[in-house]
């Protein structure tokens, strides 16, 4: 396992906290408690690296401002 420190902007950070607090009270006393940091692992998780390429082709294309039209990844 690997442990990552990311430095998140508050409402993003919110977003998770609130997440994991409706959760709780959703499901009641669970043990552990889920956490915003268990919601951001498990949000993570779940891409592999073709996934995590797509994104960061399509947000550098968005800022670079090619002429090149913008990867789609649902047009692959």
């Amino acid at each position: 396992m690997i442990t990552l420190n990311v430095q998140l902007p508050e409402t993003v950070a919110a977003e998770f906290y609130q997440a994991a607090d409706e959760l709780n009270q959703r499901f009641g006393d669970t043990k552990p408690r889920i956490d915003a940091k268990t919601l951001m692992a498990f949000a993570l998780s779940r891409f592999d690296a073709v996934d995590v390429c797509a994104q960061f082709d399509l947000a550098l294309r968005i800022v670079k401002g090619t002429a090149e039209p913008p990867f789609n990844p649902t047009l692959k």
